[in-house]
């Protein structure tokens, strides 16, 4: 079965602005915000550029701290 990608954004990035410091974002959302691919995403991880992910509940996903996001974002521009 082939698997059709929207190209919506995720909500997350819709209202990343509104979000409080507390809130957490899945890779595809940090994808968006930056426009890098997932291996750039955890390249940037790996130098020390955006912080490293929690994990999520019992489940592997990796999520971050909006708080955390905007501050790497802020010291890489």
């Amino acid at each position: 079965m082939k698997t059709v990608k929207s190209n919506t954004l995720p909500r997350a990035v819709e209202n990343f602005n509104q979000l409080p410091d507390a809130a957490l974002i899945g890779s595809p959302a940090l994808m968006a915000l930056t426009g890098k691919s997932r291996a750039t995403i955890w390249r940037w991880v790996n130098i020390g550029i955006l912080p490293k992910p929690k994990k999520f509940s019992r489940t592997s996903q990796n999520v971050w701290t909006v708080g955390e996001v905007r501050h790497a974002l802020s010291q890489a521009v």
